[in-house]
């Protein structure tokens, strides 16, 4: 059984977003303030929609659940596919928000998601209120990227080793025909 397209969609776009997000993310920290002004309102705009995207995918999930886990799974590595479902959701709703806060943290700077929402009129603002929330932010964004390679490392152990359907539950052409 594999997931519905609309699940794969969802799956491999954000996939790809936050990889970007994370590369972009990484070229932040390199830039100067003026340029780092320049550049958040196009990253607070990604992350607002990667944050909708997360919560629509949650919304989905539950609407459409997904495929069984197969039979040659056992309970052990049941248990941990789904906590690192958990992780990935909790992870993908977490880092916006707490990009959002720092954001919002900043004192006498003005971040608007896609032009329109004022991010930073919503909180009081300190140095030391960014900084926690620029290490809650970098932290979810480090937790994630390693989370996604252990996912993908995961992934290939069942492809390659374990020679199991699970690969092709998200890449249906990787289907073994029977």
């Amino acid at each position: 059984m594999v997931f519905d397209w609309v699940a794969r969609l969802l799956h491999w776009l954000m996939a790809l977003l936050l990889i970007i997000m994370f590369l972009f993310g990484m070229q932040m920290e390199e830039l100067t303030l003026a340029e780092r002004r320049e550049a958040l309102p196009m990253h607070a705009s990604m992350g607002l929609l990667l944050l909708l995207l997360a919560l629509f995918r949650l919304f989905w999930r539950r609407r459409y659940p997904p495929p069984p886990y197969p039979d040659s799974m056992g309970p052990g590595q049941r248990k941990w596919a789904k906590g690192v479902v958990h992780a990935f959701y909790l992870l993908m709703i977490l880092l916006p928000i707490a990009g959002f806060l720092h954001a919002a943290s900043y004192v006498d700077f003005e971040i608007h998601a896609f032009g329109i929402w004022n991010l930073t009129a919503l909180l009081p603002s300190g140095e030391l209120l960014t900084g926690v929330f620029h290490v809650i932010h970098g932290s979810c964004a480090w937790l994630l990227i390693i989370l996604a390679i252990g996912h993908a490392g995961a992934t290939l152990k069942h492809a390659f080793i374990d020679r199991d359907e699970i690969p092709a539950r998200m890449l249906p052409f990787l289907r073994k025909s029977k």
